[in-house]
């Protein structure tokens, strides 16, 4: 084991590269965390990795971790490099994040500063893997190249790399990875050049402008970037497209030449400026002609093409955006405008269906991908994307505690991509709620394998052992997931199932008051976008408290609650609803009043509102003199609800506050505020 020699303490494992598995640990004689990466046996021999990994133990550059040392552990091989404090850009990217070009210039030269250090090696060497992932944005705001292949030193002006990913590889790189596949014997194998990291780059860049990778239309030739709609300098631009370059000749041959063309934007971009206007002026003279018009004609379909696909990804950019600032109405309108455009592109439905959980749509959320996306063959049939897709529409289904069809979208996801370990994790919990600890089990066995970190690992077999109803032992482990993990999710999870767990051992107000104590603790950590869950089960056990105590002040807790979740534009029925019945228990009438009345706009058909709104009267008339009560108010909403619960009785609602009701009802009609009805 790789702990036996007392060096090392793994704490998990956070990945795997295209020539390895990456481990996090610490590093006891150092007092520092390290990155493990473990190199595939088929990567090269050892003899060759030994003195590859000599090489990159000497390399120096702010812009790439340090190799700290060579392992050969039971006959496994190990490079152990610094750990890096910061995200990956693909880490912004998955979360919508788009960068200026003024930043993203200055990253492109640091790129290009590590990448001349790297070719400039004897013998060079070829990171071969270059993409957002591999990328930290480092607290101080600079960049530090991660991951770069211990085989990928030059022999001879080549390597052999040993894997790819798509969307950042060059041609080159793709084909040759196909072709060493079938060919047995690795004297014949192709190999890549410094030339495979300049289209790498190019692509990342072009993805970090963006937000999504370049495009290949049928030449294999990237999409011009200006074409996404993106307002940027020409110049930079230019750079950009000419590191993507199918073809590597016609590519920049070395990073310093990129780099010289990034130092000389400003000065190219003058001349640029200056011809463009001088063919203005030629144009503008001769604009009638013949020949322009043959021009067009000829040229005018591949226009209309690059004009549709700009503007498709403009709304699809301006969509985002709205999403993001929670503009929903305008989001909307892109959307459909989207899709009117590129019906069978899946990124303007990700966004719609985004929305829809955003806003707590559940039900919508489900029936919008069941109908929009997964009926459409064309888009259902695509991998790329469609693995998010049934992420989340599995989300939707475990908000709305359909535990069988989230299981089945979780299962798809992972088919489409097997090597997201997150897909696992929420695939073992969602089993785990439904009754399946032996699969989850299995899964969580599964996600082990394919790096999910220690933390998440106990975190679902804490929802294992709540799934089996063994309520203390899940409560430590969430409690240690909160105190261990620095992942948001893992811990607004844990602070729930902890709070959870706690409840099931005991429904005492004392314990009560505990779960409040460290759902408070939850509310004041976590950031806002995160905290809607506990903030609804924080009121909740308000709510329960002012009830078992009969004791108004919790109420006015629980209002203070749902109040922030007012403010933050995250409510929904279930809120308003709910802080109507807090207003109406603090006989704040008015107040409840106000809130049921917009319900009604909303949700006129919804019983529910109607109850709650029988239920107000009769809070009124009862603090009313005997003598001046008048329940025909309470009848009229008494009888709608009624109507409106008989017609959901089919779906099988069974509401024991409606059976309540009616015995009010029947009390009114006893006590002669109400005729009896024939």
């Amino acid at each position: 084991m790789l702990e036996s020699n007392g060096t090392y303490q793994i704490i998990g494992k956070i990945g795997s590269g295209n020539s390895g598995d990456i481990y996090k640990a610490y590093h006891r004689n150092l007092g520092k965390y390290v990155v493990l990466k473990k190199i595939k046996s088929n990567v090269k021999n050892f003899v060759n990795v030994r003195a590859e990994a000599d090489l990159l133990k000497n390399l120096r550059h702010s812009g790439l971790p340090q190799v700290l040392d060579f392992l050969n552990v039971d006959g496994d091989i190990y490079t152990v490099m610094d750990f890096i404090a910061g995200n990956s850009f693909k880490q912004y990217l998955d979360a919508g994040r788009i960068f200026p070009e003024k930043s993203v210039r200055i990253w492109m030269k640091q790129i290009c500063a590590v990448l001349c250090y790297l070719h400039g090696q004897k013998p060079p060497i070829v990171h071969g893997d270059l993409k957002p992932g591999n990328i930290m944005l480092m607290p101080d705001g600079n960049i530090c190249v991660i991951d770069f292949n211990i085989s990928a030193t030059l022999e001879g002006g080549a390597a052999w790399i040993p894997g790819y990913t798509p969307g950042y590889a060059p041609p080159e790189q793709i084909n040759a990875f196909f072709y060493n596949k079938k060919e047995p014997d690795p004297s014949r194998w192709m190999c890549i050049d410094t030339r495979s990291d300049i289209y790498s780059m190019g692509a990342t860049i072009f993805h970090i402008l963006t937000g999504w990778r370049p495009e290949l239309d049928e030449n294999g030739r990237a999409v011009d970037i200006r074409a996404t709609g993106l307002k940027m300098n020409d110049v930079f631009a230019d750079i950009i497209m000419k590191c993507l370059e199918p073809d590597p000749a016609r590519r920049y041959q070395t990073a310093e030449e990129v780099l010289n063309d990034l130092e000389n934007i400003e000065k190219k971009d003058r001349r640029y400026k200056a011809l463009v206007a001088r063919q203005r002026l030629s144009y503008g003279a001769v604009i009638l002609s013949t020949a322009i018009f043959a021009g067009l004609a000829a040229f005018g379909y591949i226009q209309i093409g690059k004009d549709k696909t700009a503007s498709y990804e403009r709304l699809v950019q301006e969509e985002t955006n709205y999403v993001a600032e929670k503009e929903y109405d305008k989001s909307e309108s892109c959307y459909q405008e989207a899709v009117s455009i590129y019906p069978d592109r899946i990124d303007a439905y990700y966004q719609k269906a985004l929305a829809l959980t955003q806003q707590r749509r559940y039900e919508d959320c489900v029936s919008f991908i069941t109908s929009q996306v997964l009926s459409n063959s064309k888009l259902a049939s695509k991998a790329d994307g469609m693995d998010a897709i049934y992420s989340m529409l599995g989300d939707a289904y475990e908000e709305l505690e359909d535990y069988e069809n989230a299981a089945d979208c979780y299962d798809k996801a992972i088919s489409i991509s097997p090597m997201e370990s997150s897909y696992y994790r929420n695939y073992a919990i969602i089993l785990a709620r439904g009754g399946n600890e032996e699969k989850a089990e299995k899964i969580l066995k599964e996600a082990r394998e394919q790096g999910m970190d220690s933390v998440s690992v106990n975190y679902v077999e804490g929802e294992i052992l709540f799934g089996s109803g063994k309520y203390e032992e899940a409560k430590e482990i969430f409690l240690d997931c909160i105190s261990e993990s620095d992942d948001t999710d893992i811990r607004m999870r844990s602070y729930l199932m902890a709070a959870k767990s706690m409840e099931n051992l005991d429904s005492s107000a004392s314990q009560k008051e505990q779960m409040a104590e460290l759902l408070e603790q939850a509310r004041g950590t976590l950031p806002k976008e995160s905290n809607i869950g506990i903030l609804e089960k924080l009121a909740q056990v308000y709510s329960d408290l002012g009830n078992m105590q009969n004791d108004s002040a919790y109420y006015e807790k629980a209002i203070s609650v749902f109040e922030q979740i007012e403010s933050q534009g995250m409510e929904d029925y279930e809120t308003e609803y709910n802080l109507s019945t807090l207003y109406q228990n603090t006989q704040e009438y008015g107040k409840a009043a106000e809130i049921l009345s917009h319900l009604l706009e909303d949700y006129g058909e919804d019983y529910r509102t109607y109850k709650a709104l029988s239920f107000l009267e009769v809070a009124k008339q009862s603090n009313m003199p005997k003598e001046s009560r008048n329940y025909e108010k309470f009848a009229e909403y008494y009888k709608k609800a009624q109507e409106l619960y008989q017609n959901q009785l089919e779906n099988n609602v069974n509401d024991i506050e409606m059976q309540r009701l009616q015995e009010l009802y029947g009390q009114a009609v006893q006590n002669g505020w109400l005729e009896q009805e024939e």
